[in-house]
């Protein structure tokens, strides 16, 4: 009798033991609490045309990265030629301003040696002139004593008073004129051509005059032809990429984190001002969008931990809350590359930062954005969730 109870007993240990197995598993899944409606998602950005033109030079296409490379260019050929024949023009004043300033500088150069070479001459010419007037000086010295001692005549004496007078004024003449080449020389080193010196050098200075006008008024022309593009072509820049704005000519550059999401135009295609050109995400802005009924978002803050795990892959990434929304919050769909399908009308949304070398490499397969994923927060479980309310 005895061995049949001792049999019971451990009959029943073992059943229980075998119905507490389970209790472990539970406990666990009870301390977790698993969102299995979510999507990888990143911010889609626009390129949209700045101004008419047609698509040359596409270099891009849907899963690919081409940061620092020029994506596509847009040029317009109507506003291209206007500009082209404003460059010939002011090529050719530029040219034609070139040569004259060329030919000025040689026509001041052979003025200031046909100067100097005046000079010179004069120079010369007054050492001979106050050799003579010396001479006609000491010759006056001589008669004027002679006609003291009545051996010359007062008319010998009015000859060589004369013939002095006249050496003394060509030795005045000769230094002012040395005086005025100089002065001359002057004006010339210092720019200004006086009216007497060289016709010709007058001339190409007002024809200089005139193609530095002409050269202003080309640029004006140009700058105002430039204007009403250079304020559209601004959002023609991708990031921190850069824009060759040629008045009808445009480029796209995308920054290095960008991955193309979209092209919407080919090569020869045209296009109007504010037409979408092609569409990218930032790869190192990876998040997931999660779907969670309102009653638990009190149990989420923006810099909750949190686990997300895509369907078909084993291993965890870590993420960070960045963003909490109950399900009546208006959510611009239109700012990321991809949503949850379906979600309940008391689902809000909670949005988690990503970071992840293997996605942010997966280009060809757009870094994961669209695909599936399920994430578990940290701290809480199913016994938060519903009894939270009484144990708080």
């Amino acid at each position: 009798m005895k061995i049949r109870i001792s049999s019971k007993k451990a009959t029943w240990i073992v059943v229980i033991l075998i119905a507490l197995l389970p209790l472990l598993s539970i406990i666990n899944y009870m301390q977790r609490f698993v969102v299995r409606n979510g999507v990888v998602t990143a911010f889609r950005f626009e390129v949209r045309a700045p101004i008419d033109g047609i698509v040359d030079n596409l270099s891009v296409v849907p899963g690919t990265v081409a940061g620092g490379k020029t994506a596509l260019r847009l040029g317009n050929k109507r506003k291209a030629g206007q500009h082209e024949t404003l460059e010939q023009e002011l090529n050719s004043l530029d040219e034609s301003l070139t040569q004259s300033k060329k030919m000025l500088a040689e026509y001041i150069a052979q003025i200031s040696t046909d100067l100097d070479q005046s000079l010179g001459i004069l120079r010369a010419r007054l050492i001979g002139e106050k050799a003579s007037q010396n001479e006609s000086f000491h010759r006056r010295e001589r008669t004027i004593k002679l006609v003291e001692d009545l051996v010359a005549t007062r008319e010998d004496a009015d000859r060589v008073e004369s013939e002095y007078r006249k050496n003394e004024a060509k030795v005045k003449t000769t230094k002012l004129e040395i005086e005025q080449l100089k002065h001359r020389r002057r004006m010339l080193s210092q720019g200004m051509f006086p009216q007497d010196l060289s016709d010709g050098v007058i001339q190409v200075q007002r024809r200089i005059n005139t193609l530095k006008q002409g050269i202003l008024e080309c640029k004006r022309r140009m700058s105002e032809a430039d204007t009403a593009f250079i304020d559209e072509a601004a959002p023609l820049i991708a990031g921190k990429g850069n824009m060759n704005n040629r008045s009808a000519r445009a480029s796209v550059v995308l920054p290095d984190t960008a991955v193309v999401w979209e092209v919407d135009v080919q090569n020869g295609m045209e296009v109007t001002k504010g037409d979408r050109l092609l569409s990218y995400i930032d790869r190192s802005r990876l998040m997931v969008e999660v779907a969670v009924d309102d009653a638990t978002l009190e149990l989420i803050k923006p810099g909750h931990p949190a686990r997300i795990r895509l369907f078909g892959k084993p291993e965890f990434i870590e993420g960070k809350v960045t963003r909490v929304m109950g399900s009546g919050g208006v959510w611009h769909s239109n700012l990321f590359a991809a949503t949850i399908k379906r979600r309940s009308f008391r689902d809000g949304r909670v949005l988690v930062q990503i970071k992840d070398d293997k996605l942010y490499n997966e280009v060809e397969m757009f870094c994961g954005v669209g695909r599936t994923a399920y994430a578990e927060f940290e701290g809480i479980g199913l016994v938060e969730q519903y009894f939270g309310t009484f144990l708080r």
